[in-house]
């Protein structure tokens, strides 16, 4: 496995998230694990440094949260695409979580 092999297939599963759905970094390590290894670290290095083109803001902390830098921007990603939110504003994972 090339660093490059793990950012693409890291960047297919985010392609696939459906629109108001998420996942989590956790999800996706899980899911890229036998075959490439590494963790929920790993991906966010891959969202952080090769994220941009592909719907980011589906991708989120274990308890459905974004990094503080992220906010707005995803906020008015979720009220577009109708992903359910709790009253807090986090993700409802209950109801909008997507695993690869």
């Amino acid at each position: 496995m090339t660093a490059e092999e793990y950012v693409e297939a890291v960047l297919a599963i985010v392609e696939r998230i459906p629109w108001g759905r998420v996942t989590t970094y956790g999800a996706i390590a899980d899911a890229l694990f036998d075959e490439y290894g590494g963790g929920p670290r790993q991906v966010g290095s891959v969202m952080a440094r090769h994220g941009g083109p592909v719907p980011w803001w589906r991708v989120v902390r274990a308890d459905g949260t974004l990094p503080p830098s992220h906010g707005e921007e995803a906020r008015e990603a979720y009220l577009e695409e109708a992903t359910p939110l709790r009253p807090g504003g986090a993700v409802d994972l209950r109801r909008a979580l997507w695993l690869p």
